[in-house]
């Protein structure tokens, strides 16, 4: 997700919290079903953590709209800008992490790779489900998603500022309603999932349009403890639907209680107000590194793996620690080696005062 800090308001040191929760609970899912991770009372609930994919396209539309809700992106001028950034922000440390995969852990052919080469350079792979398993697709899928929505925003954009109050309710409620419905015909006829599905993850995208673009006023929304009754709300929930068995691993489901738990927490840590963590340095800098966080994702379990085998490493605590803090280190390398450089390199050539 690619933020212009300097054009957001206060507010979004909370929507910072949230996005780093987002990353690290998609690190801890993966932990359990990859290493077994055990995480006590809490492993149902990590089991599940791929619902918090859903958290991160209702971020991210959310933040987008926050940032250029004042800007026409319907003027080419500002639509080719509005374009490249996303560009310059995504596709570099997206491209770098594929060819790493595709060089040393890749098990496709030459000529399967050169075939996916213009799916995968363009970010199409999502519209192919039957790719998540193929290559590094299982890591990067979100991508593609977040590239598709992405370019509908400039749509998305112009028609949320043209609605009512009325009408943006209405289109809410529409986004939510096929977001709880789909996933249940998947459950009755057993069809592939919407788990990567680019059309479902654009909804949940558009509703955190819909959300920032809604004038929302409420003194229980913006306090600590409105966030941790949403917190225990969704804990518990999810919680209990693992426990008894329902439809475990069928995380769209689980879209019934996440999202407007979600929608909840963003509107709640948008407008939180806490100088600690307005100023707080560490959280801007986990903030700036999610992007590559949840990319290396993609090639972390091989490498844990190596390393839990060389070392006799059994230990769940501490297999959970090396995983947390490989996982940070790779993505701080990858943030300061590709992401930051390539950035500055494209604000030089597309963002200069002569263009």
């Amino acid at each position: 997700m690619i933020i212009d800090k300097e054009k957001i308001s206060r507010r979004a040191a909370g929507l910072d919290l949230f996005r780093v929760l987002a990353a690290l609970m998609v690190l801890l899912f993966h932990c359990h079903i990859h290493h077994g991770s055990d995480f006590g009372v809490l492993t149902g609930f990590v089991s599940m953590g791929a619902i918090f994919m859903s958290a991160f396209f209702m971020l991210s539309g959310y933040v987008l709209f926050l940032t250029y809700r004042e800007q026409p992106l319907i003027q080419m001028a500002n639509l080719k800008k509005f374009y490249l950034k996303r560009i310059v922000g995504i596709l570099p440390l997206y491209y770098v992490v594929a060819f790493l995969y595709v060089v040393f852990l890749g098990r496709e052919s030459v000529v399967q790779n050169l075939l996916l080469l213009p799916v995968e350079m363009l970010g199409l792979q999502s519209v192919f489900s039957s790719l998540f398993e193929v290559s590094h697709n299982d890591g990067t899928w979100f991508i593609s998603c977040l590239l598709l929505s992405y370019l509908g925003f400039p749509l998305m954009q112009e028609a949320v500022k043209q609605m009512s109050a009325r009408a943006k309710y209405v289109a809410l409620g529409i986004c939510m309603l096929a977001l709880f419905w789909a996933p249940l015909v998947v459950h009755a006829f057993s069809t592939e999932s919407i788990y990567t599905n680019p059309f479902f993850r654009g909804l949940e995208f558009f509703i955190g349009v819909l959300l920032c673009s809604l004038p929302v006023q409420s003194k229980f929304w913006g306090t600590w403890k409105a966030f941790f009754v949403e917190l225990i709300a969704l804990v518990g929930l999810v919680s209990a639907g693992v426990h008894f068995h329902f439809s475990v691993g069928n995380y769209m489901l689980y879209d019934w209680v996440a999202v407007p738990i979600f929608a909840c927490m963003v509107l709640t840590l948008a407008r939180l107000k806490s100088p600690k963590l307005q100023d707080s340095a560490v959280l801007r800098y986990g903030s700036a590194v999610t992007y590559a966080f949840f990319l290396v994702q993609t090639f972390n379990t091989q490498i844990e793996n190596w390393i839990f085998s060389a070392g006799g490493i059994q230990n769940n605590v501490l297999r959970i620690v090396i995983s947390v803090v490989l996982c940070s280190l790779m993505a701080v390398v990858l943030h300061h080696v590709v992401e930051r450089p390539c950035a500055h390199i494209g604000k030089k050539i597309f963002f200069s005062e002569k263009t």
